[in-house]
């Protein structure tokens, strides 16, 4: 079953090209090397203070091996940027994948 999230985060302005940056290098990789992404868009307010990233994952293993890839590769980078202020999961992640972004304190909205 399909996972999706919007991750809400903000930013400081000075620093947008550093953003563009990133989410082009990720974007990158993420399109090119997760087949189970199905969605992966970064939107950017005009102010240039807040960041939504809309990711969809066809299965909990999809999502785990994204996780995965962005500890390894972008974490630092990513959170020395942005700070995460809200995590929305919409589907019913299993408990392997709900540990593994548990750190974001996610709201889940399962299906009806």
């Amino acid at each position: 079953m399909a996972v999706l999230w919007i991750l809400e985060t903000s930013l400081d302005p000075a620093r947008v090209g550093d953003l563009r940056r990133l989410a082009a290098e990720m974007s990158e990789v993420v399109r090119a090397e997760e087949p189970g992404c199905l969605r992966y868009d970064w939107h950017l307010n005009e102010e240039g203070n807040r960041c939504h990233i809309l990711e969809g994952y066809a299965d909990d293993a999809a999502l785990l091996s994204h996780v995965e890839g962005f500890n390894r590769r972008w974490a630092r980078a990513f959170f020395g940027l942005l700070k995460p202020e809200r995590l929305v999961v919409y589907g019913d992640p299993g408990p392997e994948a709900r540990a593994a972004i548990a750190a974001l304190r996610p709201v889940y909205m399962p299906s009806l």
